[in-house]
């Protein structure tokens, strides 16, 4: 039986983005499913744009996601180092058996005469495609070049013929080589290109299959032909179709949170987030969307994956993360949901702060406000008139101003010393018979007496269970609070 090995291989240049974490969950999917191996390679050769910090926020991301890995540069593996900037010693070594077998030639053009080259090119209307002037230079023209202290690159020669893979996702692709022309495998200062260190990398750690981006298409063919000349084994190829904004343009800051990172201080749970990355680009075959990830690999089908472009809508993300926040076992969401609420925890807030609230509030809170909420960023706001003694009265204050409220309010005041605080049932019950009295004797409809209460103890007119609401609060606060709004 074949021996599965895929791989990701993020660039730390950025924060993890979700397109990239797309890729590597398929990737992952496709090794749980096939009993293979996840690899995690960082691809840090561009000295200038990497980052140590970005590097720790691929990790972090992806293990946040649930997504490790079986070999990567923290946890090691047979065919490390897992640092492509570890590798530099490698990458000559394969250069010159392509030099020797004629795969390959040293090609000491300047940049200018390649400019040259290009708007030649462009001024006939054709595509550009390397001359190959240097294809056949002597040894004597190569060394007189040399001392005059130009540095060779390397180009891999490309043999003009109908290149033909089947793509694991895209079916059946052709490419006519003569439009690649002859490409640098190796640049002047001595540095790899990308198309020849991952494909040195991917032969030499056994990658067997690569899934990624369809923008990585272009590539693919260059690779196929260096695996070739090499005598490697050429991988099955796979890619993804591009995950766009609602407005079918290419996914930016501007439509929302893109880095998994961002997603997470937004308040979004890790694995919402994961399980709708999941069906960007594929469904699950009993048409049960929301599942753990471990459910996922199990009916993941590679060739089951849309060849098309997905649409990352926010709303879909926004209803699911819902649903998990409504599922989750309460003492967890409840540490989740802490970080939102630090801001609570102020002095302005003394007794009141949230530090000094009992778990058993705290989790009961979490309960009563998490239904309607898609994030947990928006506890902030809907748990806000929990925390302080005094609370803001602007959206409810047309409730207040009405005459009714004042009668509602000075009758809850006559009997709110009967009120059970340590119960949640007996303040529910003394609610209900509220608003049975006012329906009765003012002719009042329930819930208008109900909005007079709201509104005094949380100066709002809509949210969480009135009675938990103020058995939370406690009956100090609540009288307090009662009190001033009779003010209006």
């Amino acid at each position: 039986m074949e021996n599965i090995r895929v791989r990701i291989a993020p660039s730390p240049s950025g924060n993890l983005h979700i397109g990239t974490a797309r890729t590597a969950l398929f990737n992952y999917l496709y090794a749980k499913k096939t009993g293979g191996e996840f690899v995690l390679r960082i691809e840090d050769t561009d000295l200038e744009r990497s980052n140590q910090e970005y590097t720790q926020n691929i990790f972090d991301s992806l293990k946040a996601l649930g997504l490790q890995w079986d070999e990567g540069p923290d946890v090691g593996g047979k065919y490390g180092p897992y640092y492509q900037s570890e590798r530099f010693d490698i990458y000559p070594k394969y250069a010159q058996i392509l030099l020797d077998k004629g795969y390959a030639y040293e090609c000491f053009c300047t940049p200018e005469e390649l400019e040259a080259e290009k708007e030649e090119a462009m001024k006939n209307h054709r595509a550009y495609v390397y001359s190959r002037k240097c294809m056949n230079l002597t040894e004597e023209e190569k060394a007189g070049l040399r001392a005059k202290g130009i540095k060779p690159s390397i180009r891999f020669k490309v043999e003009h013929k109908e290149l033909i893979f089947n793509d694991l996702v895209k079916g059946e692709l052709k490419f006519d080589t003569n439009l690649i022309g002859d490409f640098v495998i190796m640049k002047s200062n001595g540095t790899p290109t990308y198309n020849f260190a991952v494909v040195i990398d991917d032969m030499l750690m056994k990658i067997s299959h690569i899934i990624r981006g369809e923008d990585h298409i272009s590539n693919t063919p260059k690779q196929i032909l260096i695996y070739e000349a090499l005598g490697a084994e050429v991988p099955k190829f796979g890619h993804l179709g591009m995950i766009l904004a609602p407005d079918r343009s290419k996914l930016s800051k501007r439509h929302g949170a893109t880095a998994v990172s961002d997603f997470v201080k937004q308040g979004y749970l890790t694995d919402a987030l994961i399980n709708f990355v999941a069906l960007l680009g594929w469904a699950p075959s009993d048409g049960v969307e929301i599942k753990p990830v471990d459910e996922i690999a199990k009916d993941f089908r590679i060739h089951d994956v849309s060849s098309s472009n997905s649409i990352f809508e926010y709303d879909k993300l926004n209803w699911m993360n819902g649903q998990y926040i409504k599922k989750m076992d309460i003492s967890k969401l409840t540490d989740m949901a802490l970080p939102f609420l630090s801001k609570y925890d102020s002095a302005e807030f003394g007794e009141h702060g949230l530090s000094k609230m009992s778990r058993e509030n705290l989790e009961k809170m979490i309960e009563i406000t998490r239904e309607p909420i898609t994030t947990l960023s928006e506890l902030e706001h809907d748990c806000a008139y929990f925390f302080g003694e005094d609370v803001d009265y602007t959206e409810g204050m047309e409730t207040l101003q009405k005459p009714d409220a004042k009668v509602v309010l000075n009758r809850v005041m006559e009997l709110i010393d009967g009120y059970d605080f340590e119960s949640d049932e007996d303040v529910h019950d003394k609610l209900a018979d509220l608003r049975t009295e006012f329906k009765e004797k003012h002719n009042m409809k329930p819930k208008e007496t109900m909005w007079a209460v709201r509104a005094a103890v949380t100066g709002r007119t809509r949210g969480a269970d009135m009675a938990r609401t103020m058995t939370i609060l406690g009956k100090d606060v609540c009288i307090h609070r009662i009190k001033k709004a009779l003010e209006f």
